[in-house]
């Protein structure tokens, strides 16, 4: 009996470092050249409810090093929730930068805000 749950344990944690190493070999981390900066930039349109959930992405594959970029998240049109969402990303997280285009006004302009070290 004792050595049926052994077998089964080892067959468990085979099981586990197979998978673990096959999650290594799916999530090939992009690496970019010598003289290449990496940045992303998301184009926002409007109110969009899921900036938060999609940046969490972004940023859990920038943290785990499987694409190591500058965030940019461009506003357009943005209703007042997804400007604080966005702003609040930029505050907390040194790789977002935020910008937004002015529509109303005498001149077009861009409103920039970058995390806590840009």
């Amino acid at each position: 009996m004792f050595g049926k749950f052994l077998a089964a344990l080892g067959a468990a944690l085979i099981c586990a470092a197979l998978l673990w190493l096959l999650r290594q070999l799916l999530l090939t981390p992009v690496r970019p050249g010598k003289n290449t900066d990496q940045e992303l930039r998301v184009t926002v349109n409007g109110p969009e409810p899921a900036l938060e959930n999609y940046a969490a992405g972004l940023l859990w594959l920038n943290d785990s090093g499987v694409l190591r970029c500058r965030i940019v998240i461009a506003g357009r049109d943005l209703d007042g929730e997804t400007r604080q969402v966005a702003r609040a990303l930029a505050r907390d997280h040194s790789c977002i930068t935020f910008t937004e285009e002015k529509l109303s006004g005498r001149s077009p302009g861009a409103e920039t805000e970058t995390g806590p070290h840009g």
